[in-house]
Parts: structure tokens; C-alpha cells; sequence
């Protein structure tokens, strides 16, 4: 074995092995997990200043890391890693070394985030985790949730992807048309969620920890992230008994629909309430005393009456007389909430958005190119986020974190490399 001399590196406070920038400076955060939900909450984390170190399998490397290249560049790695260091590392606990260097890690981190499948089997617990360092917050992120709080175990058990998430929450059974196939909510809404909720609670945990000295285990199971945000949805159906229809873009209100414009575009309008209701017809010289909001657009019942379908064919006849371009600055000057549904190429190239430096380029560590992407959100006036690093290579950092951060020697991290634990 080639373990460190000393039993325990000093404790290196964050940030190390980055920049110092924005809110979640002095952060450090652990990720082990694959694909976007865990990791990408990492990734949040670390566009806000927090030092992330990515652990993956040596050779292997995430499960993405080869998905979709195109012209030398992975773009969902590109956009989907950066910020973080990435060390390599077999995660089995009964290979002494393994362990020695997972537990440093944990010991020198404030928040652990991960979605191993096979936790159990690689030996690691959350008991063994906070005796090493009492005061981290474990965030657990799984398809169905951890045993211990609550399920049917083997239903715990079972692996899941976005698409399951999306299909057993109910929230694909209220997505598109009536009679037609359920459609699956691009591009991966569930990991998405998943990931928010991640950093949500993974900093509340944080927050309390720090408070108290007492770290915590934070539980979050995918499709509960999809399923809290069907609020309503659920409720009128406990509530009443009623299930709430498929309507495709069609709301509870309207107009609050795509609308297909002069020239083949659609512009998407919604309005909500009497208000916005009567200046949305208004703009479209419509009478809202002929048309009125009780009989024509404040519920489904009335958007299907006679009336409110009249009212539909005289909007959408309105909207093909008129231009995206028109259709915006007549409702903008109304107040009434409307916008083209660009493309994604056009979107890139909106002033609004280059204006607000939405798009940034950086070099991307992977393909060794610049990429061009999404910039970080939300904005922060005094201590704003950044990109400091593209997508790594896999195991690009695991020499320094292991000499610099963990105190091993070049011999031993050489040995270590040899027998492939990291």
C-alpha cells in the first residue's frame, strides 16, 4: 500500500484550487454521479464560486463524456461540466487507498452530492461519511428516493432516467393533446429540476449546518421534483375528483395560446385575468363587450363555448393579418405579455440577450477549443459568477488535488495511477 506519512492532510479552505469569485466562495463541494442531475447542481454551485471536484472512474469518466461530438467539440460536455475539477477515483471501500482518499475528500468538503447507484455495495454509508467530518451535508439524488426515509424498497431500488421521472410523477400525463400520445418535455426537464432542487436543499442543509455544527442527510428523489411542481394539478384532482384535461398550448385562460402569424411564424401570447384579457382584444380591435371575458376566456368551459370558439377562429384570423414583428410591438404597447418563438439561432443572435451577455465563449479543456455558450444565471451585482474553466479532461486535476489538497507525493500518486485507483 502507499498511503500518505501523515494521517490526516491539513484542511485546506476553499477556494484552493480555483479563483476566488462570487457568492459560494469558500464552497467546497464533492460530486460523484453521472449524467446531469446530481452533477449539474454541482455545476450551479460552482458558477457561484463554490470549489467543485468531480470524482469519476479512471478510464471510464462520465457516462456523457462521449455523447453527440460534433466538429471535435462534445457540446453537452461542454455545456454541461465546466467549473469543476474533475479527479479520478474508484470509489470501493474495501481497497484500503480508495477509502483513505474518498474520506480526505469528505473531510476537506462542506457538501457531498451524489447519485451512485450501487452506494451500498461500494461500501460507502452516510454514518461512515459524517464520522469522518461531522459537520457535511450528504445530498442524496436517486429516482425513487433513499429506503430509510420512506418507500417500497424494491421500487427504491430501481434505476430511472428523465424520462421516468417525467412518466411516473403524472407530469407527462398532463403534457400535450387529448388522444395522442404522451410527449416527453425537452430537453430533459426532470434531470433540470432534479439539479435546482439539488442546490436548494443542499445549501439549506449548509446554511443549518453551519448554525449548528451538525452536518445533515438531504434525501431527493427525482420524480418528487417533477411532481412539486404539479401544485394545482394534484390538488384539484384530491380536491374535487377532476382531472384537469390535456390542452396541448392551450391554457385555463385566453388567448394564452401559439399563435401562427403573417410570414409562417408563431408568436406566443398570455394573458391572465379580466385585465389583461380586455387590453389583449383591445389591441386586436376586438370588443370585449361582444366578447366577453366571463363568456368567452376565464376557464376551459367558456373557451370551449360556441362564443369562445368564436373568439378563437376572430384571434387566430387577427394574428395571421400580422407580422411576428407587429404582432410584439402592438401587444407591447398594450402591455400584454407576447414574444416570437424564435429558433435557437435566432435566439443566440437576439439583442436582448447579447446585450445582457447572455452568450460568452471560453475555452473548452476537453476538445482544447473555444466554445460558445449560455452564460451564468441568475446575475449578481457585487459578487457575480463566472465561467473560470471550460469542461475538463477526464482526471485533469487528480495529480494536484491528490498533491496539493490531500498531501500525497508524486511516488505515491504514481503507484496509486499504477494499480488504477485514481
Amino acid at each position: 500500500m502507499f498511503m500518505r506519512e501523515d494521517n490526516a492532510a491539513s484542511e485546506k479552505k476553499a477556494p484552493f484550487l480555483i479563483p476566488g469569485f462570487g457568492p459560494l466562495q469558500g464552497l467546497r463541494v464533492l460530486s460523484s454521479g453521472n449524467v446531469i442531475a446530481a452533477p449539474y447542481a454541482a455545476q450551479l454551485m460552482g458558477e457561484m464560486g463554490a470549489e467543485v471536484i468531480h470524482i469519476e472512474r479512471p478510464g471510464v469518466g462520465d457516462i456523457v463524456r462521449n455523447e453527440g461530438r460534433m466538429n471535435g467539440v462534445l457540446p453537452f460536455w461542454a455545456a454541461a461540466a465546466r467549473n469543476r475539477l474533475s479527479m479520478t477515483l474508484e470509489l470501493n471501500m474495501k481497497v484500503e487507498e480508495s477509502r483513505a482518499i474518498f474520506l480526505e475528500l469528505i473531510r476537506q468538503s462542506d457538501i457531498w452530492i451524489e447519485s451512485l447507484v450501487w452506494l451500498e455495495k461500494l461500501g460507502i454509508t452516510d454514518e461512515m461519511v459524517l464520522e469522518a467530518n461531522p459537520k457535511i451535508v450528504i445530498l442524496h439524488v436517486s429516482g425513487y428516493g433513499q429506503k430509510e426515509f420512506g418507500g417500497i424498497p424494491e421500487i427504491c431500488d430501481r434505476p430511472c432516467f428523465d424520462v421516468i421521472g417525467q412518466a411516473f410523477s403524472g407530469f407527462m400525463s398532463i403534457q400535450g393533446e387529448e388522444g395522442k400520445p404522451y410527449p416527453v418535455t425537452k430537453p430533459t426537464l426532470n434531470d433540470y429540476l432534479t439539479a435546482l432542487f439539488a442546490v436548494f436543499g443542499a445549501l439549506t442543509g449548509y446554511i443549518k449546518a453551519k448554525e449548528t455544527g451538525k452536518g445533515e442527510v438531504v434525501d431527493l428523489a427525482q420524480y418528487e421534483a417533477n411532481a412539486a411542481i404539479l401544485g394545482h394539478f394534484i390538488m384539484s384532482y384530491t380536491s374535487s375528483g377532476t382531472m384537469i384535461p390535456r390542452t396541448g398550448n392551450q391554457f385555463t385562460n385566453a388567448p394564452y395560446d401559439i399563435y401562427e402569424v403573417a410570414g409562417g411564424k408563431y408568436v406566443a401570447v398570455g394573458t391572465l385575468g379580466k385585465p389583461l384579457y380586455e387590453r389583449a382584444l383591445k389591441a386586436m380591435d376586438i370588443d370585449p363587450d361582444v366578447h366577453t371575458f366571463r363568456e368567452c376566456g376565464v376557464n376551459l368551459a367558456a373557451m370551449n363555448s360556441e362564443k369562445g370558439q368564436e373568439l378563437d377562429r376572430v384571434v387566430r384570423a387577427w394574428m395571421k393579418e400580422h407580422t411576428a414583428q407587429e404582432v410584439e410591438n402592438i401587444f407591447s404597447k398594450a402591455k400584454v405579455p407576447a414574444a416570437t418563438v424564435n429558433t435557437l439561432a435566432e435566439f443566440v443572435k437576439n439583442e436582448h440577450c447579447l446585450s445582457r451577455n447572455n452568450i460568452i465563449s471560453y475555452f473548452d479543456e476537453e476538445s482544447e477549443k473555444e466554445v460558445t455558450g449560455f452564460n451564468v444565471v441568475p446575475k449578481f451585482k457585487e459578487q457575480p459568477g463566472q465561467i473560470w474553466r471550460g469542461a475538463p479532461k477526464l482526471g485533469q486535476d487528480t495529480d494536484r488535488i491528490m498533491k496539493e489538497l490531500l498531501g500525497y507525493t508524486d511516488e505515491q500518486i504514481n503507484n496509486l495511477h499504477e494499480q488504477k485507483i485514481i
